[in-house]
């Protein structure tokens, strides 16, 4: 959905072969259908990213349809509002939770991934990051914004540990995007105050979170790696 979904397309459109991972199938199958009825092509493998088991099998299922891999992109992850608190009244099982998803998650998707790329000779991987991983500007979503910190340096040191085998590993930063995860903003004027906060003046959208996606996954930027590019309408700039 969101993000993935709109980076799939993108990327189909350029003429990738797309497989989706994704724990929701239905999400999935629409996401690869929308593909098809564009006239590109794919695949999909259920997996919950958090099981290490499942993401290698998708991997080596998608790796086996296509004939090998170059580019991994690393975008699922769960924002618990309601649930996710400040520490002192976070619920340590919820913590674990967005954890193993949004971090170890993004861990395994790059491991496993990056078994594929090396098997192939290189490639790109990239890698959905926050603006709540750089600032503490989401006051009572703790486990969430720790959890995409944790992915800024793990996208930086990979980088490091795979530039000498022609893999480069990179970030985007989705600022207030119009997703399904930002609608736990209901509120119009919790709306208008992020709304204000942004040098835009505006939510971005999926499709432009996903052309810098694809920038990042292509040649054209083949001497960028170890960064992560803000898609935020200048959110972090300010």
């Amino acid at each position: 959905m969101g993000i993935g979904r709109a980076a799939a397309l993108k990327l189909a459109r350029e003429g990738a072969l797309v497989g989706l991972i994704d724990v929701n199938e239905a999400a999935a199958s629409e996401a690869l259908s929308a593909i098809r009825a564009e006239g590109g092509d794919g695949g999909m493998f259920t997996a919950d990213v958090s099981d290490e088991m499942q993401v290698e099998r998708a991997v080596l299922a998608a790796e086996q349809l296509f004939g090998g891999l170059d580019t991994v992109i690393g975008n699922a992850g769960v924002l618990w509002a309601g649930r996710d608190d400040r520490a002192d009244r976070l619920d340590a099982e919820i913590w674990r939770r967005v954890i193993d998803i949004n971090f170890t998650g993004m861990f395994l998707t790059c491991k496993h991934g990056i078994r594929a790329l090396l098997r192939a000779g290189g490639g790109a991987v990239v890698c959905t990051a926050s603006p709540t991983g750089l600032y503490g500007l989401a006051p009572g979503l703790d486990a969430y914004s720790a959890s995409k910190a944790g992915v800024y340096g793990l996208i930086r040191v990979l980088a490091n540990d795979y530039a000498q085998e022609s893999i480069r590993v990179n970030g985007v930063i989705p600022g207030y995007t119009d997703t399904p995860m930002n609608d736990y903003v209901r509120r119009p004027e919790g709306h208008e105050a992020i709304i204000s906060s942004i040098p835009l003046r505006r939510q971005g959208k999926p499709e432009e979170v996903a052309n810098v996606i694809a920038f990042l996954a292509c040649d054209e930027a083949s001497y960028v790696t170890g960064a992560v590019w803000a898609a935020d309408g200048g959110m972090t700039a300010i």
